[in-house]
């Protein structure tokens, strides 16, 4: 009986390590490209991802002197400072943000969903922004 159990035990395990596979190859909670609440996913998950395709991601929003980021985290400062891993963002339009806090020519919001597409040199252009 407990040779069974053990069995139908391993048996369920690999069926959620095979689902948490995401599409390009990567395993585990921290690797899967699946979207999380809302539909987006975040910067960690952004930068693991290969496609080049539209996608919605979700980080802190940080403009320093007119040099656009999502983070992955808010370093706490004043003002706040961008958290690695984040990707540079090209084409945003600050003005269709809404609720953004600046201080000191920096810019920043957190919780900001952007549909981004992967752009030369490991930039991302935006091509929607949540408001």
């Amino acid at each position: 009986m407990r040779h069974r159990v053990s069995a139908l035990l391993g048996a369920i395990a690999l069926v959620a390590m095979t689902a948490c596979s995401s599409s390009d190859g990567s395993q585990g909670p921290g690797s899967s490209t699946a979207p999380g609440p809302g539909g987006a996913i975040t910067v960690e998950q952004l930068v693991a991802r290969s496609a080049d395709t539209p996608i919605a991601v979700q980080g802190l929003l940080h403009i320093d002197h007119g040099t656009a980021r999502l983070c992955a985290a808010i370093l706490e400062s004043f003002p706040p400072q961008c958290g690695e891993p984040s990707v540079e963002l090209i084409g945003l339009d600050p003005s269709a943000i809404a609720g953004t806090t600046s201080a000191q020519g920096v810019t920043w919001k957190e919780g900001t969903v952007l549909t981004v597409q992967r752009a030369a040199d490991g930039r991302f252009t935006v091509i929607t922004a949540s408001p």
